[in-house]
């Protein structure tokens, strides 16, 4: 009686002891990382799928493996209000497209590692230098600015005897005022008169081609943050006041635009995806220099064109990495 006592004791006590084991087994998993996502613009685009398919390929799937958060804003006030969401949802790193998007998550969390892609990251004060960064933020620079220029130029191509060209700026983007000067300067150099026209919201636009046409504008230079969503509206708006444009993205020729020159987007979600890789795995932002695009695009929309009774000639469709028909 007294060994079986014994035995039935030791029993437990090993089942006891194998508990501990079976319970730290069964703990729950790791956490996953989180991201915030502040994209300055209308959600609609190719930037979600885009980014989300370029993290997918480093092993970061939406859900599974990494936890994305995203918020789109065309106002100060929203824009800041998404930026007080993310925060509160402790992310590990936050991404910003746009200027004024990756001004207010820098404004707005100092101490959280923030990935960008913006026009001129050293003027608007989100590094000390692209080679050097320093702080906590780092990213692409898409010297869209400088790009202005080349547009305005191919756009004299496809229009010979252009003389009067609008430039379509935002009084929401600290970028503004080098696009707006590298556009003047190519209007100089190609005797072309420009006329500047600053809007806020995209609501303002109509004012804004009455005037174009009031000027007697034949085509507009519209800087890119009017395209980071769909565009579609405002390339009608353009199109039907019979004025030929042309702005930095692929996808703006696909809605409707007659000419898109600027770097790659699948380039640009690549290069972030492994920005956020390196973050997410250790790198200091502030030691990972800022880069520039490599691969550009040209692209060509010849429904609009026939619609407004352009010819681009052939040889400047041979130079386009696409034309939408």
């Amino acid at each position: 009686m007294k060994r079986r006592a014994l035995g039935k004791r030791l029993a437990v006590g090993v089942m006891l002891g194998l508990g501990g084991p079976v319970r730290l087994l069964a703990q729950t998993p790791p956490r996953m990382p989180r991201i915030g996502v502040l994209r300055w613009g209308v959600q609609g685009d190719e930037y979600q799928p885009g980014l989300a398919r370029a993290l997918a390929e480093l092993g970061y799937h939406e859900g599974q493996t990494v936890t994305i958060d995203w918020r789109w804003a065309t106002k100060a006030d929203v824009a800041q209000r998404h930026a007080s969401e993310l925060l509160a949802l402790k992310p590990d790193l936050l991404v910003a497209s746009g200027t004024p998007a990756a001004v207010v998550l820098r404004d707005a969390a100092r101490s959280v590692p923030l990935v960008f892609g913006v026009a001129d990251p050293v003027g608007a004060g989100l590094v000390a230098s692209q080679a050097r960064p320093g702080g906590m933020a780092t990213g692409i620079s898409n010297n869209l600015p400088l790009l202005a220029a080349k547009q305005l130029q191919l756009m004299s191509e496809v229009l010979p005897g252009l003389q009067r060209v609008a430039f379509l700026g935002s009084t929401q983007d600290p970028a503004t005022r080098i696009f707006q000067q590298e556009v003047e300067g190519a209007a100089s150099a190609l005797r072309i008169r420009l006329v500047p026209l600053l809007i806020g919201p995209i609501s303002e636009l109509d004012a804004a081609a009455d005037t174009m046409v009031r000027e007697r504008v034949q085509a507009v230079v519209v800087q890119p943050l009017f395209t980071l969503g769909p565009s579609g509206p405002l390339a009608e708006a353009l199109n039907r006041r019979r004025m030929a444009s042309v702005s930095a993205f692929r996808a703006f020729a696909i809605d409707g635009g007659l000419m898109a020159y600027g770097p790659s987007r699948v380039e640009s979600m690549r290069r972030t995806a492994s920005f956020v890789d390196r973050v997410l795995k250790g790198a200091r932002p502030g030691n990972l220099p800022v880069e520039e695009p490599t691969v550009y695009e040209l692209a060509f929309n010849q429904t609009t064109a026939k619609a407004l009774g352009v010819t681009i000639a052939p040889a400047m469709l041979r130079r386009a990495d696409e034309v939408f028909v």
